[in-house]
């Protein structure tokens, strides 16, 4: 007799997008509040070979390719692109974000995205976009603060170009809010601060609630208040 296997629950995907000292731990603590959503840390950017390996795929299988074993583009006729995606997808969602039975949402926060991580913004762009085909429905949280503020934290003091990196990276961040809606359509990224949000709750609340994630604004301002009592949201 052949066992019924359940059919894997369709999940749904948010991740925050910010820089080191901007209160993304904090985040993070309130997005797992939510009911449902299970967010991870950081993986040192670890999706981002993933994209390089898929974007090789892609061009390897776009070349004229012939059944010879002796043609240089020899099997390229075989390569599934869109095969290799799916299967990254499974191996992230089982192996990265591991959801537990009871996560509807999952994703995971990152810091690792001003220059020096990416040579241009266009790089940053793509990678984003990437990620928005490896999670079907992705949603992004872009979460800023003033550079200034950023570069006298403790992260960054070895850093004597830390003002102008961080600088950067802000603008980055804030126009792909834009640049990602226009790509894959509205309510799909929303920006937040720093300044405003660990000031007023209320500021995440309606990100989240804009982003369609479930609610519970009492359970958010209760994360928040945790983090309150151990300092400030400065990691």
């Amino acid at each position: 007799m052949r066992l019924r296997r359940e059919a894997p629950k369709e999940l749904s995907y948010v991740t925050v997008v910010t820089y080191g000292r901007t209160g993304s731990t904090a985040i993070q603590a309130s997005l797992n509040a939510l009911p449902g959503v299970l967010v991870r840390g950081e993986n040192y950017s670890a999706l981002r070979g993933l994209g390089n390996y898929l974007q090789s795929i892609a061009e390897v299988a776009d070349r004229h390719h012939a059944g010879k074993p002796s043609h240089p583009w020899y099997g390229s006729a075989q390569l599934d692109p869109g095969a290799v995606l799916a299967d990254i997808r499974r191996h992230v969602t089982d192996y990265v974000l591991r959801p537990d039975r009871n996560a509807n949402w999952i994703g995971f926060k990152e810091v690792r995205y001003e220059p020096g991580h990416f040579g241009t913004y266009d790089e940053l762009l793509q990678h984003l976009i990437f990620m928005g085909r490896l999670f079907p429905g992705l949603r992004y949280l872009m979460n800023v603060r003033e550079p200034a503020d950023a570069a006298r934290s403790g992260w960054w003091p070895d850093n004597s170009d830390a003002l102008e990196v961080l600088t950067t990276t802000r603008a980055w961040l804030l126009l792909a809010v834009t640049d990602l809606n226009d790509f894959f359509g509205a309510d799909r990224a929303v920006g937040v601060a720093y300044e405003q949000w660990s000031v007023d709750p209320q500021y995440l609340i309606d990100a989240y609630a804009g982003l369609g994630l479930p609610r519970d604004d009492d359970a958010v301002r209760a994360a928040l208040a945790e983090r309150l009592e151990h300092g400030s949201h400065v990691s």
